[in-house]
């Protein structure tokens, strides 16, 4: 991964959804990195950003305005809101930053990953805390220790060689999930 792009193109995003009043969350190896290493990943294809449905859901289409705007380019059909991969933008074709929406579903966040939901506690994102990553404050889920945890499993801290989702961060989505989904969209 391009660090120098990854972070122009991660600013560019951030100033974007902080202009319109929103937030959003480092997750998965972005927030790993700015936790465990004050960098992005060495072997990190992407930037992941998360934000909550309740504030992705209305703003979806004037943040791809906006985004367009600051020269950054959404994948294609990106105007129709989805809950699969929600946004894929690049800088100069580069490095892919997604934005995925975090869906609250009887009491937990829900996002689509890897053809299943990655859930989480709602609390994880309730009281969100900033840290300094590259220069500058972005939101992580609260405590970044267990959301890293659940996502990484107990042995976050060290980096691995290969990874895999530990047991009950992926589940199923079945059909009743589903209809939450739609009924948020």
């Amino acid at each position: 991964m391009d660090k120098e792009k990854a972070k122009t193109m991660l600013f560019k995003v951030a100033d974007v959804i902080e202009r319109n009043n929103l937030m959003f969350f480092l997750s998965d190896g972005t927030c790993l990195g700015a936790y465990r290493e004050h960098d992005f990943i060495d072997n990190d294809k992407d930037v992941d950003l998360r934000m909550l449905a309740e504030d992705l859901v209305p703003n979806f289409i004037p943040l791809i305005s906006e985004f367009a705007l600051a020269g950054l380019r959404t994948q294609k059909n990106a105007s129709r809101l989805s809950f699969l991969n929600i946004m894929t933008l690049w800088l100069d074709n580069s490095v892919p930053l997604e934005i995925t929406c975090l869906f609250l579903i009887d009491g937990e966040r829900w996002a689509f990953r890897d053809g299943k939901g990655l859930v989480y506690p709602s609390y994880l994102f309730e009281n969100p805390e900033q840290i300094e990553f590259l220069g500058r404050n972005f939101y992580v889920p609260t405590p970044i220790t267990e959301f890293l945890e659940r996502t990484y499993g107990p042995n976050y801290i060290t980096p691995a060689r290969r990874f895999t989702w530990p047991p009950g961060t992926l589940r199923h989505m079945g059909a009743d999930v589903l209809a939450k989904m739609e009924e948020q969209k």
